[in-house]
């Protein structure tokens, strides 16, 4: 299934895209599903579920939490039982060692977002390495430019963590089928999503501008031939944990 893990709606800080209008544009572009994460907040859970439901589509929510160290991506097996950010963490930005403690307490996931993007107020950068907890990083996000998506898929084999795919999408549509997250096993639910990240049974995904089959334009699965994604782009990045190491011990801090 391939599932972009990182998509923003009205609930953030400077987006208007409408969940409904997410989850359409996900289908269109043959998506097996989205995640929504807004800024701080689960407030979206209940209109992307109901898109979802609409679109005949798998909508799931988390959250990305601004830390005093970066932008986090947090998942939850059930995130309709998690309080809301505020009463989680206290005043922004979050303690990123705090956010790792509270969310596996809450039995949920950790994915560092982007994070060696420098547009970024306070990015993690090489800090990662000093984090206990991270079940994967963002290798690949689609509003990100420069060589940071390569850093954060070389510093994910140094930690024998997997990598995740996203659009990030946040001030359009245009970004989401651009990039996702191929799941190993398909995914129904939160519960679902939280296991396979927990294995490393993901990988990002590179999606070239290909003309979709009629099976995957209706939105329904099929066979990717071992994994790719017909006439898509490339794979990269996770998988099985048990990186190779390529830094070398190089101190590469980017920050």
């Amino acid at each position: 299934m391939l599932i972009d893990l990182h998509i923003h709606s009205h609930h953030s800080p400077g987006c208007t895209l409408a969940p409904r209008d997410i989850v359409r544009r996900a289908r269109e572009a043959g998506l097996d599903g989205v995640v929504l994460t807004d800024t701080n907040t689960l407030d979206g859970l209940e209109e992307i579920r109901a898109a979802g439901r609409e679109e005949s589509l798998l909508a799931l929510c988390g959250v990305e939490l601004v830390t005093d160290h970066g932008h986090y991506l947090c998942y939850f097996a059930d995130p309709a039982t998690v309080p809301a950010p505020p009463q989680m963490f206290g005043s922004t930005p979050w303690p990123v060692r705090e956010v790792l403690r509270r969310v596996r307490e809450m039995g949920g996931v950790v994915v560092a977002a982007h994070p060696y993007d420098k547009s970024v107020e306070r990015p993690s950068g090489d800090f990662i390495f000093t984090l206990e907890g991270l079940a994967a990083l963002e290798g690949l996000n689609v509003r990100r430019k420069g060589p940071s998506d390569d850093l954060a898929i070389e510093a994910a084999d140094h930690l024998n963590l997997p990598c995740i795919g996203a659009s990030g999408a946040h001030p359009t549509l245009n970004d989401i089928g651009k990039a996702a997250t191929l799941f190993r096993e398909p995914v129904a639910s939160e519960a679902d999503l939280v296991r396979q990240i927990k294995a490393g049974h993901v990988y990002c995904v590179a999606i070239g501008a290909t003309p979709q089959s009629p099976a995957r334009a209706e939105g329904r699965g099929g066979d990717r031939s071992g994994g790719e994604r017909r006439g898509a782009g490339e794979r990269r990045g996770g998988g099985e944990r048990g990186g190779r190491g390529r830094r070398s011990g190089r101190d590469r801090d980017r920050r």
